[in-house]
């Protein structure tokens, strides 16, 4: 039976619809839970009521229901209705068939070739598909929030800019991808699995080197009386001053942000300017007057500070680090037993005999592996926001435990991030827990010491 069920093109299509339709659904069902909980809570809470005026709140509300909704309609219509329709009527094997139509020269019969046109093709189908939603959301939902007067000439030329270095980046891949596999054969799992090694270890020595130009400009801290707060804080920990970062940000709609990144002589700790209060200014007059007043005390900032430190000290970055290399490991070794498995390409519409590598890793990813991706992606979930309540435990310890509440209370003001989460929608999407979850924490750990 089991047998009859892994060869049978027909039972494997349906079972392929089945788990997109019930995963979506499932999506569904928790974004529905997060709507529901929005609307139960029209007034600002009490906790936050000194942070948050009515009225932001209420802008704060709309965009979220607004957003959800358009979320909801989105999935229903893009990956329920057309997910389903493009895998019943063999969609991905049909443009398959159109690359290879498009040959022009001999060369270009090459399965390398052949992969980078249908991918290409692949990206414009998903484009168009979602490019209604894509507008509303960019132009429409964003506006109902941002003060800020939209620049559209910059947002065409940067999304025109993003696809170009996208179309690029992906013929690059997918030329490595099918050349891997074609030259190691039964081995290409090995190949890929050293390639995501080394691109790893890349990342890890590269990023600490471009965050200064990538975000923004590094900035001497003007406050003395912070920078000597910062220093006490580090020197307890044995923590290297030097590696801790300000960096004036060059969009600061990115937000109040502080984080810990890096391992050995290469960590940072990475503070945002405007997490500071007025941006770390002595002259805040100067500033627009919505952004006047946002940003945190002295307090407020080493208490951040000491929570990055907690990711530090418990070793967050190397359990991060292990955690994604055994996620990989386990994907590739699922990719690997399916990928030479005939039926599952018959399934969604090829021909016997006809397995194209780029095809496989279409299908395989993103269909045949979603029951595997939605329990590691909860699992991963799960631990990351362990880590936060571990970071924000250290800071306690270090007795900064009431003024990491008052920052958090404030950034989520600053931030505009609406506060309130259903908690099964929160465990299923969320890398950090929710503002009250990690206030309760705090308090629990004030009360116990006390």
């Amino acid at each position: 039976m089991t047998g009859s069920f892994w060869h049978d093109p027909a039972i494997i299509l349906y079972i392929l619809i089945a788990v997109l339709v019930a995963d979506s659904l499932w999506s569904l069902y928790l974004l529905l839970r997060e709507i529901l909980i929005v609307y139960d809570v029209p007034q600002v809470p009490e906790v936050l009521g000194p942070y948050l005026s009515q009225e932001l709140f209420n802008k704060m509300r709309k965009y979220k229901l607004h957003k959800s909704w358009f979320i909801m309609v989105n999935t229903l219509f893009v990956v329920i209705i057309c997910g389903c329709l493009e895998l019943y009527f063999g969609f991905y094997a049909f443009v398959w068939r159109v690359a290879g139509k498009c040959v022009i020269w001999d060369w270009m019969q090459h399965e390398v070739c052949l992969s980078i046109i249908y991918v290409f093709l692949l990206s414009i189908y998903i484009t168009i598909k979602s490019l209604p939603g894509h507008i509303y959301e960019r132009w429409c939902i964003t506006s109902l929030v941002k003060r800020s007067k939209p620049r559209w000439l910059h947002r065409i030329l940067c999304d025109t800019l993003d696809i170009i270095c996208s179309l690029l980046l992906m013929a690059l891949l997918v030329s490595v991808v099918v050349l891997m596999v074609q030259f190691l054969g039964q081995y290409a799992f090995l190949g890929l699995y050293a390639a995501a090694v080394m691109l790893t270890v890349v990342v890890i020595l590269l990023v600490p080197c471009i965050i200064d130009p990538f975000l923004g400009k590094r900035v001497p801290l003007e406050n003395l009386a912070l920078q000597a707060d910062l220093e006490y804080l580090t020197a307890r920990v044995r923590f290297p001053i030097r590696q801790v970062y300000i960096i004036r940000v060059r969009d600061p709609a990115a937000g109040s942000n502080a984080f810990f990144y890096g391992c050995c002589c290469l960590k940072r700790i990475v503070i945002f300017d405007t997490l500071l209060l007025n941006r770390g200014r002595h002259s805040p007059a100067q500033m627009p007057a919505e952004d006047q007043g946002k940003g945190l005390t002295n307090a407020q900032v080493v208490a951040v500070v000491a929570h990055e430190l907690g990711h530090w000290k418990n070793g967050h970055f190397y359990k991060a680090i292990v955690m994604f290399q055994v996620h990989l490991l386990l994907t590739l070794l699922l990719f690997i037993i399916c990928f030479p498995h005939g039926p599952i390409y018959q399934a969604v519409g090829f021909e016997p005999g006809v397995q194209p590598i780029i095809a496989g890793f279409v299908i395989i990813f993103g269909f045949v592996l979603t029951p595997y991706f939605t329990i590691s992606n909860v699992l991963m979930l799960t631990m990351t926001r362990q880590f936060e309540y571990q970071a924000d435990k250290f800071a306690f310890k270090l007795g900064h435990a009431t003024h990491l509440r008052h920052a958090l209370l404030k950034l989520y003001a600053d931030n505009l991030s609406f506060p309130i989460s259903d908690g099964c929608y929160s465990s299923w999407h969320h890398t950090h827990p929710t503002m009250l979850h990690r206030l309760g924490r705090l308090e629990q750990l004030e009360a116990s010491r006390s």
